[in-house]
């Protein structure tokens, strides 16, 4: 199977409202460079559509996450203005098995376009927040591999930033940062931010790295999504969903 027939068997499949199963089923030796080769074939579909590219996002960045996922490493993803939502009401409808997760979102205060030491990340970050990340995968019931999640885009679907932006600075050691999940006012989920790689701040280095082996940069005032602190919860229509990160904020959403 070649990228652009994986790129199209997946855009078809989004519009449709359906999943599949992994491609890497019947094509084992599907591998990194081939998935990311379908992401950017997609990404580019998406900017010939009219969207446009407004940062980055990290999945897998758990421990406890790769294990439930079978897929050993960090995966690296890309944010469009299209996926931006609102707080508030959600349709869920648009979406055929979604799922949502609380995260540290960096505003970039600086132009990546190199490799990141692990000092450096910090003087990169213009801003920090806290994020809600909708998930889709076209995989069903999520199974996949590496080289399927990334030819999905990492699952990406949309995202919600929290209303408030702020200064690294006045925010504290993000790694002990306590965020949870509450379904109808009860708690779902609960973590700190040193499940996302021990420290939201090395998802930066991560995402530096990725660019500079890729030849890609990062504009000045794009949004990256660290990964998420706890397990993904379902967004089922219905109910009230408040994700939280201390210090950075609560974003609700009322699935419909």
């Amino acid at each position: 199977m070649t990228p652009g027939e994986a790129a199209a068997t997946l855009r078809a499949a989004r519009v449709e409202g359906r999943t599949l199963e992994p491609f890497t089923d019947e094509h084992p030796g599907l591998d990194e460079a081939w998935g990311y080769a379908v992401q950017r074939l997609d990404l580019r579909a998406r900017l010939g559509a009219g969207e446009q590219p407004i940062g980055a996002k990290l999945g897998l960045t758990s421990e406890a996450k790769q294990q439930r996922m079978g897929v050993r490493r960090p995966v690296v993803g890309f944010l469009t203005d299209a996926m931006l939502l609102s707080e508030g009401p959600v349709d869920t409808r648009r979406w055929v098995q979604p799922r949502v997760e609380p995260e540290v979102a960096f505003l970039t205060g600086r132009r990546i376009d190199r490799a990141l030491g692990p000092t450096e990340a910090a003087s990169y970050v213009g801003g920090v927040g806290v994020a809600a990340e909708v998930l889709d995968s076209r995989w069903t019931g999520y199974r996949f591999r590496l080289a399927d999640v990334l030819a999905d885009a990492t699952s990406a679907a949309g995202f919600v930033l929290g209303s408030g932006v702020h200064d690294l600075a006045t925010v504290g050691d993000l790694a002990a940062l306590r965020g949870e999940v509450r379904v109808d006012g009860e708690v779902v989920e609960r973590a700190t931010g040193a499940a996302v790689l021990g420290d939201p701040l090395r998802a930066l280095v991560l995402l530096s790295e990725h660019l500079a082996a890729h030849e890609e940069v990062l504009p000045e005032g794009s949004w990256v999504l660290a990964g998420a602190f706890t397990d993904a919860v379902p967004l089922v229509a219905g109910r009230r969903y408040e994700l939280e990160v201390e210090t950075l904020g609560t974003i609700r959403l009322d699935a419909c």
